[in-house]
């Protein structure tokens, strides 16, 4: 009882199996080819399209308006204002700046002003170039960020893209299955109405043949899910992803390196690493801005100005200020935005340190993902040959009558088994290259189009 039962429960299994997997598409897929998407393709939509990606990009644009802002104090400061004013009672139309009792004030209700006023600073303790650097460090930082979206949305598109293949190819390998089982229950059939078959031969398939269209439903329903995901990633509408045949993709040969070599990569390149490094130069920054508040400042300050009734009579002058100021008491708000802006910098500094870990744990996790799921590819594609032989010689071991049909639903079991694991292998040998490219900081659509390759 338990021999005839085991062929059941792996089937059972089956339907557990991650549809995340990778690999081509194979002949006879259930895609009707109408137009092919490749993965680059994929990803240059994506790219164009993905709200992610304006995001990052605007922020970017931000931040070089705000270093232009920034930089524009390094500049003297050029300011022209005019008035006209109705007064109730006569006004002085000028100052007075000193009294001739010879000469009588102008005094006017209708009264005109216009300044020319030219201000820098000369000193401000540092502020300003602590907020230049500060700024600086912030477009590197909006820069860092429009990269690694770049990145991150490249490999979320081939996960969605690979995850569509093998759904399609473990789809393929479930109606593989079931034509199969069919055919075996037709044979069954026969030799029922012939007395040639016990009743249980033919439930035994019968069990067998249900397990696998549950599967191949399930199979169905998650495939729909990938390509909507795909869909929502590059734009198209899920009809439009169903409606072509994506093209298998299998990663190329990638550079020897060795893992020195890939860690001082990633530390030189990785974005994430240079928004963390970025992040704590703003920081020290913001440390030299909040210490520049224990110094005095100096500006100097020009203006021309022009006084005069609405009916004439103008007069002009100009005068020139120097300005010297510190504050003598502030109630402890100077300390306490040093100590803010000292934690902060003390903050991003512990960020960066923890992202450099998680960058150093990512490569040699990728390192090892390349290698394992490299040599698994090639264990299994041995597998499934070599289950495809048993699985045809049971076959014909049941058309000769010296098969036992437990041993054919065990052959085919043990062949869907091994062909979604091939799958599985195949693309995820593909996911742990664009995860190695992520964490060394290549991962671009050159870097796709390169070291990626075409299966037709």
């Amino acid at each position: 009882m338990s021999a005839r039962r085991r062929p059941i429960s792996w089937v059972l299994s089956l339907a557990l199996l991650p549809v995340g997997l990778a690999g081509q598409e194979a002949p006879g897929s259930v895609a009707t080819a109408l137009e092919a998407l490749t993965l680059p393709g994929a990803i240059r939509m994506a790219l164009e399209y993905h709200p992610a990606i304006g995001e990052t990009r605007a922020r970017r644009e931000a931040a070089a308006g705000v270093l232009s802002q920034a930089r524009a104090s390094l500049l003297p400061s050029v300011l022209s204002d005019a008035s006209v004013a109705r007064h109730q009672e006569p006004m002085l139309v000028e100052p007075l700046h000193g009294f001739d009792p010879t000469m009588a004030p102008s005094f006017d209700r209708k009264l005109v002003r216009g300044n020319l006023t030219l201000s820098y600073s000369l000193y401000d303790g540092g502020a300003r170039g602590a907020r230049i650097g500060r700024a600086e460090a912030g477009e590197a930082m909006a820069s860092a960020g429009h990269t690694a979206s770049q990145m991150d949305i490249t490999a979320r598109v081939t996960a969605a893209y690979v995850g569509v293949l093998s759904s399609v190819e473990l789809l393929d390998a479930a109606v593989r299955q079931r034509e199969a089982l069919e055919a075996e229950k037709e044979r069954v059939s026969q030799f029922l109405a012939e007395g040639k078959a016990a009743r249980v031969d033919l439930l035994r398939v019968q069990a067998t043949l249900s397990q696998a269209e549950a599967v191949q439903i399930s199979v169905r329903s998650r495939l729909g899910v990938a390509q909507g995901r795909l869909a929502r990633l590059t734009g198209l509408s899920s009809a439009e992803i169903r409606g072509q045949t994506l093209t298998g993709v299998k990663l190329g040969s990638l550079p020897a390196q060795g893992a020195p070599q890939a860690m001082e990569k990633a530390m030189e390149a990785n974005p994430d690493l240079s928004l963390a490094r970025q992040q704590l130069a703003g920081a020290a920054s913001g440390v030299r801005e909040a210490e520049a508040n224990f110094f005095p400042s100096i500006q100097i300050a020009g203006a021309y100005a022009d006084f005069g009734a609405l009916e004439g009579g103008h007069t002009q002058e100009w005068q020139g200020t120097l300005r010297f100021s510190y504050p003598l008491f502030t109630g402890g708000a100077r300390e306490g935005e040093r100590d803010r802006a000292v934690a902060e910098e003390r903050r991003a500094s512990e960020a960066l340190r923890r992202v450099e870990l998680a960058v150093e744990e990512g490569v040699e996790e990728a390192l090892a993902s390349v290698l394992e799921t490299g040599a698994r590819r090639e264990a299994l594609e041995r597998a499934v040959e070599q289950a495809e032989e048993v699985a045809r010689i049971e076959v014909l071991a049941l058309e000769v009558g010296a098969g036992v049909q437990t041993d054919f639903l065990r052959a085919q079991a043990e062949l869907f088994q091994s062909r979604a694991a091939l799958a599985e292998a195949r693309h995820g040998e593909v996911l742990a290259g664009v995860y190695l490219a992520r964490v060394m900081g290549d991962l671009t659509l050159s870097w796709v189009q390169e070291h990626m390759e075409v299966v037709r």
